[in-house]
């Protein structure tokens, strides 16, 4: 990967984090931290500009999976677990949390280039279905709208479906407008018109 990132380093063995830190500053990355525990990660992250973590999964105050869930909830960006155990468990934890590599200790020089490449393509492909999904949802919650205007319509003016849905579409090519909020409109027209009634 050539664009350099600002990575967030989270390890409580000082040793390991300077050498670390080193690695990535040698791949031309910037280093935010290290921070020698997980809730100094999880504050680093509201603090500084973190555009990928590596995490260590055992630190003090917070595990790395915990602070994993924290840093993710603040601001979604590619996390990579930093381990020196390959228990089944600490494995299966990372499958539940938001990371997109995992690495066991002692991560070298070779072992990172690819780890962070993995990790930041992974996650522009995860942020390219949450916008896919975001974007469905719209469409849904904009389909839903239209019916229930069509349905206002229907009743208030005694209008087929068909009629109803071409009523809709020539008000919205006549406004210039989307027919989504053509039908926002006739909903809250219909409930002023309902309020008033009473």
């Amino acid at each position: 990967m050539a664009v350099p990132l600002r990575i967030l380093v989270a390890e409580d063995e000082a040793l390991n984090a300077v050498a670390l830190k080193s690695q990535l500053e040698k791949l031309g990355h910037e280093v935010v931290g290290p921070a020698g525990t997980g809730l100094e990660a999880v504050e680093l992250t509201r603090s500084a500009a973190v555009d990928l973590a590596i995490l260590d999964i055992r630190m003090p105050e917070l595990s790395g999976l915990e602070a994993a869930q924290e840093i993710f909830e603040l601001k979604p960006i590619p996390i990579i677990l930093l381990t020196g155990y390959s228990d089944p468990e600490y494995v299966s934890g990372a499958t539940l949390a938001p990371v997109f590599h995992y690495l066991v200790k002692p991560a070298s020089l070779e072992d990172l280039a690819p780890a962070i490449s993995v990790a930041w393509q992974r996650f522009q492909e995860w942020k390219g279905y949450r916008d896919e999904a975001a974007e469905l949802e719209r469409k849904i919650e904009g389909r839903k709208l239209i019916e229930r205007a069509k349905g206002v319509l229907m009743e208030v003016r005694g209008l087929s479906e068909r009629e109803a849905y071409r009523l809709l579409q020539k008000e919205s090519q006549n406004r210039n407008q989307p027919m989504v909020e053509i039908a926002r409109t006739v909903l809250m027209a219909d409930a002023l018109l309902r309020e008033l009634s009473m």
